[in-house]
């Protein structure tokens, strides 16, 4: 483990803390598995706009490799 520290909106925190405490959660789990799954987000969408451009597989194709 390392230490991560940031800045961020006194709103932000507030809303954390409440939801927190709410829920009976550790900040630093809840922060560490947000930025995991923003990064997941991020490979996915970089995927998605490669792909977009092609090339382009008939859904026939497809259908009988499954």
């Amino acid at each position: 483990m390392v230490t991560l520290t940031h800045r961020i909106d006194e709103k932000l925190k507030a809303v954390l803390d409440a939801f927190c405490a709410k829920h009976g959660l550790k900040q630093q789990a809840v922060v560490a598995d947000a930025i995991a799954t923003w990064l997941e987000d991020a490979e996915d969408l970089a995927l998605i706009e490669e792909r977009r451009g092609g090339p382009w597989v008939e859904w026939s194709d497809v259908k009988d490799d499954l």
